[in-house]
């Protein structure tokens, strides 16, 4: 499978979201967006933790989003 220029554009960043036993979070952010494309809604106790469940939320986006005719071809 052909990784498109729009996915290569995508990243997961890890932030700690507040104190506590679950302080992390993830963002999927497009290059040069001023805003994250999704959020999670859960916090994680690592950031390896938070750093899985964003890599896995930004592999069903990838293959959720159309796919142009010349990514197709």
């Amino acid at each position: 499978m052909r990784v498109s220029k729009e996915a290569l554009a995508l990243s997961v960043v890890v932030r700690r979201v507040h104190g506590g036993a679950t302080p992390f979070g993830w963002e999927v952010h497009h290059a040069g967006a001023p805003r994250p494309l999704q959020v999670s809604v859960e916090w994680f106790r690592s950031m390896e933790a938070a750093y899985q469940a964003g890599q896995a939320c930004l592999t069903d986006l990838i293959a959720k989003r159309p796919r142009s005719s010349r990514e197709a071809a």
